[in-house]
Parts: structure tokens; C-alpha cells; sequence
């Protein structure tokens, strides 16, 4: 029952953002508020157990890609970079922007864990060594990285932009690993 009250919960933040209520979501599901609550002491509850859903889904990801001994460090960098969840409802992610406003607790898990992520930091450094990126501060290029994916859920800009997050994020590792400036040959 907790699984399909997260899933239920993915859904209604993709389809009413994150203030969908608890009775939104118990009409949804057929089930009673109490039944919500028997589950999830409260919403603050439920959205943490969806945080924490989602980067499960992403470690998942991620231990596959570091784990593919067929990509070299610059193509784990970029897969790992592009990760969403194998759960096409939990890339409504983007919506999870509001949070920030709403759910300050919840947001601040968020980013803890954005900022305890280390695996490109690990890889930067492969690639240094390898020779497949110039030398340069691995600490700053991860935050980089980081801060853009971060910016990069802001629904706001992605609707008024036109774009998914999968492209945004796309085009972000594209332009931060090759840069804008074309060879000169």
C-alpha cells in the first residue's frame, strides 16, 4: 500500500504540482484519508518517502552506469549527469521545484543529497588522468555541474522554455564538457 500511496502521490504532483492535498489523493486512490495516514503520519512524511524513492531510482542508475566496464569515464560522466528515474511518472521531478517554497524541510533533503553525490567527481578525475579532459578544478567543475542540474528543475523555466528536463539536461553536459567555442582547424 505505501508504494502505491507514493505512486498515487507522483502522479497528482504531475498533474496539480505539490500542493495536491491529502483528500486529493485519497479520491485519487480510492482509499480513505485514514488509510493515507495509517501509512504516512502526514504529507511532509509522504513527500520525504518520495525523495527518497526517487534517488534510490537515481543510485540504481548510477550503480549501473559506474559499473559498465564498456563506457569510459567521459561517457559514465555524461550518462551519469543525464540520469532520471527508470519511472517515467517520477519525471515529473521538475514539479518537486516547489518544494522549495512549501516544503523547506523536505528541500533541504534534496539538496543534501545533491551535494553529498560524488560519483562525477570520481570520474572528472579518470578523465584528468586519462587525458579525455584538460586539467582543471574537479571540485568546481562538480559544483558546476551540481548547481546547474539543480537550476535545471525549475519547472518555471523549463515550461517557459519550451523544454523537457531530459533535454535541458542534455544540452547541459554538452555545452559544460565541449563548451561553445567550435575548433579552430
Amino acid at each position: 500500500m505505501r508504494m502505491r500511496i507514493i505512486q498515487g502521490a507522483i502522479e497528482e504532483t504531475g498533474e496539480k504540482g505539490i500542493k495536491f492535498t491529502m483528500s486529493d489523493l485519497a479520491r485519487k486512490l480510492g482509499v480513505s484519508k485514514r488509510t493515507l495516514y495509517e501509512n504516512f503520519i502526514s504529507k511532509e512524511a509522504l513527500m520525504e518517502a518520495i525523495i527518497e524513492h526517487f534517488f534510490t531510482q537515481i543510485e540504481e542508475k548510477q550503480e549501473e552506469i559506474l559499473g559498465n566496464e564498456n563506457l569510459d569515464p567521459i561517457q559514465k560522466l555524461k550518462e551519469i549527469a543525464r540520469i532520471l528515474p527508470n519511472d517515467p511518472k517520477l519525471t515529473y521531478i521538475s514539479k518537486f521545484y516547489e518544494m522549495k517554497q512549501c516544503y523547506p524541510k523536505q528541500w533541504r533533503m534534496v539538496q543534501h543529497w545533491v551535494n553529498e553525490w560524488k560519483p562525477e567527481e570520481r570520474l572528472i578525475e579518470e578523465g584528468m588522468k586519462s587525458g579525455k579532459l584538460r586539467k582543471a578544478n574537479s571540485v568546481v567543475l562538480r559544483q558546476i555541474i551540481v548547481q546547474s542540474i539543480m537550476s535545471l528543475v525549475d519547472r518555471n523555466f523549463l515550461m517557459k522554455n519550451d523544454i523537457t528536463l531530459r533535454e535541458a539536461l542534455n544540452d547541459m553536459i554538452d555545452i559544460i564538457l565541449y563548451g561553445l567555442v567550435m575548433d579552430e582547424k
